[in-house]
């Protein structure tokens, strides 16, 4: 008996010391590859470019730079790292084949609602503070101006698409409350899109992306009427949201086009790819558009549709049915966008934009002759500046809870 038990130690001590082996030569087998196929990329993520500089506080120390270039390092090795993607589909469906819901994706729990939309649960976070901030700049840097906060929530519209048992991992629509309650306390005009997008009439489905937490255009188009109407009663423009009226927009559908971040994670075997729809007015304007990308400026000037429209994003990645950056092709996350329209009122609306918005900036330019996007996080001209130089009759900050939840993300 003894001898059997030192028998059965021995040969789980050898099958430890095999694994062992064996998971630490994968471990070093795969970064030897990603330094070979990627180190460039690796050492580009630790330098001070100008991408990095833009995440960089106004008055950044070298501590911050120091952080800045630790975090580019571990962005660009998570994105490098080799077999990425065939890893996490591994990861996914060992979890998935266990009966689980809800799988761990690294530093996010994501569940699958019963809808079928992915969704990553939000643990709590106080956001007393970044509401009283927002407060204090209406208070301070925008003075007498025209405000309107306009809350972008992500996925859960509805308590029915979150399973039974996981309600009280989600704390999504308690900080959203805690958070808009602080604003309206302090006297801020507030536009929720909790109560916008399930009045709308259209469907959840055609409103959310199964794949990615952000909003499918229409839904930034339903924002966009939402946001000129509160306009035309806080200011009395004479802004006419009918103008994004479905019957008066021309469609097309890329099916099946879109693989965002949710999706991502689990694969093709798992999900269906999102479809696209552009949306380009029946009457069609021409606009004048001028962007920022980073460090890139655009100036162009065409109809609607040839002058907003990303076309290359439209496009599916080579060898595939599918693209990572469809969701793009109205903008994003560009420093700044200045859209003109001479068959517009001549309204000025200055919007302070996340992700989430910049379509909703995008299709507020039929409706306004002037609409400026600025995405604070990237720019450095400060919000004084843009104020003086073109002296909006409103200011819209749009921001989903991803924003309002980022603790290094400077208000004011």
């Amino acid at each position: 008996m003894n001898d059997t038990m030192k028998e059965s130690k021995t040969l789980h001590r050898v099958t430890a010391a095999i694994l062992t082996v064996a998971f630490l030569g994968f471990i070093f087998l795969a970064l030897g590859m990603t330094v070979k196929d990627s180190g460039h990329d690796l050492l580009r993520s630790v330098q001070m470019t100008d991408e990095m500089k833009a995440t960089l506080p106004r008055h950044a120390s070298r501590l911050d730079r120091l952080a800045a270039r630790i975090n580019g390092f571990t962005s660009g090795i998570a994105d490098a790292m080799w077999h990425k993607t065939e890893l996490g589909y591994v990861n996914s469906a060992f979890q998935y084949s266990l009966g689980k819901r809800m799988i761990n994706t690294g530093s996010q729990n994501m569940l699958t609602l019963t809808t079928g939309h992915l969704y990553d649960v939000s643990p709590y976070r106080s956001l007393a503070q970044n509401a009283r901030d927002i407060v204090a700049l209406r208070d301070t840097t925008l003075k007498d101006l025209p405000f309107l906060f306009v809350y972008e929530h992500p996925t859960l519209y509805d308590p029915a698409m979150m399973p039974a048992g996981y309600e009280a991992l989600d704390h999504a629509g308690e900080m959203a409350d805690e958070a808009l309650a602080a604003l309206r306390e302090g006297g801020v005009e507030v536009l929720d899109s909790r109560d916008v997008l399930p009045n709308s009439g259209h469907d959840l489905n055609d409103l959310l992306m199964v794949t990615d937490q952000h909003w499918s255009t229409l839904a930034a188009i339903t924002m966009g009427q939402a946001i000129a109407e509160r306009l035309n009663g806080m200011t009395g423009a004479a802004l006419d949201p009918s103008l994004l009226d479905l019957e008066n927009l021309n469609t097309l559908r890329h099916e099946r086009l879109f693989m965002g971040k949710y999706g991502q994670r689990v694969g093709t075997g798992r999900v269906t790819p999102d479809d696209i729809v552009e949306y380009w007015p029946r009457n069609e304007p021409v606009i004048h558009r001028h962007t920022l990308r980073v460090t890139t400026e655009e100036d162009v000037t065409a109809p609607f549709r040839e002058a907003v429209t990303r076309f290359e994003r439209l496009e599916p990645d080579p060898g595939k049915t599918w693209n990572t950056l469809a969701y793009t092709y109205y903008g994003q996350v560009e420093t700044y966008s200045i859209f003109d329209n001479a068959a517009a009122p001549d309204y000025t609306v200055l919007l302070l934009k996340d992700s989430y918005s910049a379509p909703i900036g995008t299709f507020m330019s039929l409706l306004a002759g002037h609409v400026v996007c600025v995405d604070l996080r990237r720019d450095k001209t400060p919000l004084e500046t843009w104020i003086e130089q073109y002296r909006p009759d409103a200011v819209v900050m749009a921001y989903s809870l991803q924003m309002l939840r980022d603790d290094n993300y400077e208000f004011n």
